[in-house]
């Protein structure tokens, strides 16, 4: 299995065990959030089964604790090529007679399937067959159909919720230096238990660039959140933020279709920016996004955070300050810059240079021809570092063609 294969089913089975393993649960809250889980269909990398057993979301759960994200890349079948296949007919039995009756166990099912079978079917295939189609005890019993309660977290960093608002539009430099204008974007974060808002930021687009530029500032704020609340928009479920959120211990949870409510916090908040912020500016001043930026920040540090809430009796700084210490924070020593960095791959040309943003780079000249993995800040493109078959290979060199020009060849 190739390395993008292993760490797309690596990123798949994080984001399933991530409930289980970024708090510290009592063994019956464990398994019930096992079993809730357990109980839903996925699609699943490279793979045909629709639902994961609660077994194995224990043992990837007791794996990434012992060893992290990579114990939960997938090894090697050691019965590669032997057959595990169970015929139709006993299929159709086994299905029938646990749905007859969910208590049957696996010892009671294979006393019953016996003179059919004739010993030929074992109890790990039998129970892997049972958990693929969710046929056991659990799953056969468990309520599918929780009830949609109002939700507020209990402690700060709990959750975030993240959203974007289009926003006003800007002075910027025209061609030939002349002023004009462009439209701005607000992406924010906020924790739903104080209110509070870790970073907020107008970008000049509404990518995924912009997006973790604004959640590595928040991160570096107010710590880290254990829960990450969005809508399903493209940026959101990009391959980037899976790894980031995998590597950093976040789980990325996605508005259902269709039912926005969950993000009533953070639609609240860009209601308040838009009447007490963005409405008294004078819209025939146009500013800087620098401007901008600096008025919206004085005004959440002066204002939003420091006015009590209706909702809350206190103001969103003075809740979040009550659980400071249980939030988390990385080591001192992470490069938080280099955390977020993107990851693509590039083919090295014969003159050892690739296409990155559109711009031309240098790779040393024995990667000529190679495939490479490069990483880089996509908001400062000074420092792209390339990696290959999963060793680094210094840094790339922006293509400046007028000294290649002088070099003798």
């Amino acid at each position: 299995m190739n390395d993008d294969k292993a760490e797309k089913i690596a990123l798949f089975r994080y984001g399933l065990i991530a409930p289980l393993v970024l708090e510290t649960l009592p063994r019956g809250e464990l398994t019930r959030r096992a079993q809730q889980v357990a109980s839903r269909l996925y699609d699943i990398p490279h793979s045909t089964r629709r639902q994961v057993s609660v077994d194995t979301l224990l043992e990837w759960t007791l794996r990434y604790r012992r060893n992290g994200f990579a114990a939960l890349t997938p090894k090697p079948r050691q019965d590669r090529g032997q057959t595990r296949a169970v015929a139709p007919e006993t299929a159709a039995l086994i299905e029938r007679l646990k749905r007859e009756n969910p208590h049957r166990t696996g010892a009671a099912l294979l006393r019953e399937l016996a003179p059919a079978q004739a010993g030929t079917l074992s109890a790990s295939t039998l129970y892997r067959f049972l958990r693929a189609r969710g046929l056991t005890e659990r799953q056969l019993l468990l309520d599918k159909a929780p009830a949609h309660k109002k939700y507020e977290a209990e402690f700060a960093n709990q959750t975030w919720q993240s959203d974007m608002l289009f926003g006003p539009w800007v002075q910027r430099a025209g061609p030939g230096g002349y002023p004009g204008k462009m439209q701005v974007f607000l992406q924010a974060t906020l924790d739903d238990a104080s209110r509070l808002i870790p970073h907020a930021q107008f970008y000049p687009n509404q990518g995924l660039d912009s997006f973790l530029d604004c959640l590595r500032q928040a991160i570096s704020a107010r710590g880290l959140p254990t829960r990450l609340y969005m809508d399903n928009a493209k940026i959101y479920r990009s391959p980037q933020l899976a790894r980031i959120a995998a590597s950093i211990g976040i789980l990325i949870i996605h508005t259902p279709p269709y039912q926005p409510q969950g993000r009533g916090k953070i639609e609240r908040f860009f209601r308040s920016v838009r009447e007490q912020f963005l409405d008294p500016l004078d819209p025939k001043a146009l500013l800087s996004i620098e401007q901008l930026n600096e008025r919206l920040w004085h005004w959440l540090d002066t204002v939003y955070h420091r006015r009590e809430h209706s909702a809350l009796q206190t103001t969103p700084l003075l809740r979040w300050q009550r659980d400071i210490e249980q939030v988390r924070q990385l080591p001192p020593a992470t490069d938080m810059r280099r955390l977020f960095f993107h990851r693509a791959y590039r083919l090295v040309r014969r003159d050892s240079t690739f296409l990155l943003r559109n711009r031309f780079f240098e790779a040393p000249p024995q990667l000529a021809g190679k495939r490479i993995e490069v990483h880089f800040d996509p908001l400062d493109l000074a420092h792209v570092e390339i990696y290959c078959d999963g060793k680094p290979e210094g840094a790339a060199r922006l293509v400046d063609a007028v000294v290649n020009g002088r070099t003798y060849r």
